[in-house]
């Protein structure tokens, strides 16, 4: 019997099997002793019982217990004594040449080489353990060298799959890694087909899921084959097992990878370590392929004991915004706010100094926050970079003149160059800061306080004409005036802005003059009739699809049940495909809306799924359950099994993902 073995030997199995008392079994469990290794360990270090305070036990059950341990320590001292043979051994080896090492190997005297748990080992493992050095580093360690092992079986795969997971994600240190276009011009394959492969294979590897996997008669059963051994990886539990916290600076960790001969990077060692002992460590910052934003700037390993009772991600987002906002430096008293967080889940008073020990180590290797007062507070420096909302107002009032968003996003990359990635990320500062407006629909800008520049659309502009007028003016008039602050439009884009909207703010008269719905003109002023317009202009139809989209909250679909809808989504897809010939005028606005309304769906199957998925969310947040199989939340239920089995089959779009995951986390 192995040492180690003991540890999975629990009082409860001892008493089920009448090895013990239940009385004994049960002062032991009070005390903190829930197995056998550590009732032996606890023999060892106080030598009797009988001095021992155990709650509730007298002479009977210190001798039950004298008497189960001093049967077991003589098997116990035998296996240690291998163990220093096989070091003693190792040491020899070492000291011999290479020809005299595999003569010594080729011989089966050797004590590593007939001890029978490690031949079965090696036999489960495969060609992988066939190296030298496994007979080395079990000689000296008694267990296998995993990490190694789980290294050279994926550098010895050949496969398409391993070769895309391997040159797409960083593995091995000092490795070559590809972006998805080069894979997939290396395995002529689509950049959405690599892509699949990679999140796929990941998924069925080393993702922290509780997902049952099917492997089928993928070769990657090997990998789950490797991982599922937990029993053979239960060295590295207790080689960290006093550690709260490991992250990517932890020496501990890369000492160990030297230890094992193994080249996997810090980061992708902690993904393996939480992906097999997910039920003992949570990762924060962990590989995430389907993903694209990353929320924390590390990688750290906490075991669960803390991550079930304290929310990190939350805290995460707290301090983010305290280095933001802070203007001045200032110390944080780190034992008050963990005391008064709102970052508990379930408050453990028990926990609080190692949970605080856990923090500071967050802080520190995560944000650069350290303690360096007497009283050891955190100190928080002042914010001295620039906030993106008074970047963006200094910019336009130091061009003078109004700005389109790309041009915008190209002058404050210059001030903040590692803040953002994307133009549209400016777009919230924009819209929220009271000093600056937009012009039209084209993402312009500009400051309310160039009062010469006319500030909102071209509608806007329309309507403030007409409005200070008491008689309908005629659309050239009209179209005049707004030409004066919207250069860029034209008359017949003015004369459709107004004749597409008389059903709310305009009214059309005879001999093409217009004027407000809410307004009362003299009786010689006619309505004229809305045939006399017998086909609709591009920009009549580009303006009614605006509309549908702003009201309706998607592009209208060409298979809609509803003429009007299935007419102008036929229009809209015959331009976008080019079947319609247009001018270049029109052309630009037409990548215009495309721009301008990208996050709508244009596609309806999109569009029901989320739809579904908006009913799903509100039933599960209002019922705090799964809809029911039958009855009226059949159809619920039944979308979800059918998105759950998607997700599983990456059939899912990023965004889908994220969402489902969203909705995962809700159940």
């Amino acid at each position: 019997m192995l040492r180690e073995d003991l540890k999975y030997i629990t009082v409860e199995h001892l008493r089920d099997t009448n090895q013990i008392s239940v009385r004994t079994a049960n002062c032991c469990i009070k005390s903190g002793l829930v197995s056998l290794y550590e009732v032996i360990s606890y023999l060892e270090r106080n030598q009797t019982f009988f001095k021992a305070k155990i709650k509730n036990a007298g002479v009977k059950t210190f001798l039950e217990l004298d008497n189960l341990c001093k049967a077991l320590i003589p098997q116990l001292e035998v296996e240690k004594e291998d163990c220093h043979r096989n070091e003693e051994i190792l040491q020899v080896i070492w000291n011999l040449s290479e020809p005299e090492r595999e003569i010594l190997f080729s011989s089966a005297e050797l004590v590593i080489k007939s001890d029978n748990v490690f031949k079965q080992k090696k036999r489960l493992y495969g060609k992988c353990c066939s190296d030298i050095f496994v007979d080395y580093f079990y000689a000296k360690h008694c267990h296998l060298p995993m990490l190694w092992i789980l290294g050279q079986c994926i550098k010895n795969d050949r496969s398409r799959e391993i070769g895309i997971l391997k040159g797409s994600l960083n593995m091995f240190k000092n490795q070559q890694l590809y972006t998805l276009d080069e894979l997939s011009t290396k395995y002529d394959l689509s950049r959405e087909r690599i892509r699949q492969i990679r999140n796929n294979v990941f998924h069925k590897t080393f993702e922290i899921t509780d997902d049952i996997i099917e492997y089928n008669k993928s070769n990657l059963v090997n990998y789950g084959m490797i991982l599922q051994n937990k029993d053979d990886w239960s060295y590295l539990l207790d080689l960290f097992d006093e550690i709260d916290i490991l992250c990517q600076e932890s020496f501990k960790l890369e000492n160990y990878l030297k230890e094992e001969n193994c080249n996997f990077t810090i980061e992708f060692t902690l993904q393996i370590i939480a992906c097999i002992f997910r039920g003992r460590y949570s990762i924060l910052g962990g590989i995430n392929v389907a993903n694209k934003s990353k929320t924390w700037n590390n990688i750290f390993l906490i075991k669960k004991d803390f991550s079930d009772i304290f929310d990190f991600e939350k805290m995460r987002v707290e301090f983010s915004n305290i280095l933001m906002d802070n203007e001045t430096d200032c110390l944080l008293d780190i034992e008050d706010y963990i005391a008064n967080s709102q970052c508990w889940i379930k408050y453990d008073y028990n926990k609080t100094n190692s949970l605080l020990s856990v923090v500071r180590n967050l802080l520190l290797y995560e944000f650069h926050l350290y303690s360096d007062d007497i009283d050891g507070h955190i100190k928080i420096p002042a914010n001295k970079e620039r906030k993106p909302i008074d970047v963006v107002y200094e910019i336009l009032q130091q061009t003078g003149r109004p700005m389109h968003l790309d041009e915008i996003f190209e002058e404050f990359k210059v001030v903040l160059p590692h803040k953002y990635t994307e133009a549209s990320q400016l777009r919230p500062y924009l819209q929220k800061h009271d000093a600056i407006s937009f012009r039209n629909r084209k993402s312009v800008y500009t400051l309310k306080e160039w009062e010469n520049i006319k500030t909102g659309t071209i509608r806007d502009a329309i309507l403030e004409f007409l409005s200070e007028k008491d008689q309908p003016q005629t659309a050239d008039d009209i179209a005049e005036y707004v030409l004066q602050y919207f250069p860029e439009t034209n008359i017949a884009s003015v004369r459709t802005t107004m004749f597409n909207d008389t059903q709310k703010r305009f009214s059309f008269f005879n001999d093409n003059i217009f004027g407000l719905k809410n307004k009362e003109y003299p009786p010689e002023y006619k309505l004229g009739e809305q045939q006399e317009v017998l086909r609709k202009s591009f920009e009549q139809r580009l303006f009614d699809l605006e509309l549908f989209i702003a009201e309706e909250g998607h592009f209208p679909f060409p298979s809609s049940e509803k003429s009007k809808e299935g007419s102008l989504g036929r229009w809209w897809h015959r331009i976008i495909n080019n079947k319609l010939q247009i001018n270049d005028t029109q052309q630009a606005e037409v990548d215009r809306v495309k721009a301008q309304y990208a996050e709508y769906d244009s596609d309806k199957t999109i569009y029901e799924w989320n739809l579904k998925y908006n009913k799903l969310k509100c039933f599960l947040l209002e019922n705090r359950r799964v809809p029911a199989a039958r009855g009226d939340e059949k159809s619920l239920y039944g979308w979800f099994r059918r998105a759950k089995k998607d997700f599983q089959n990456y059939n899912l779009t990023e965004e889908q993902r994220q969402k489902y995951i969203d909705l995962a986390k809700l159940i």
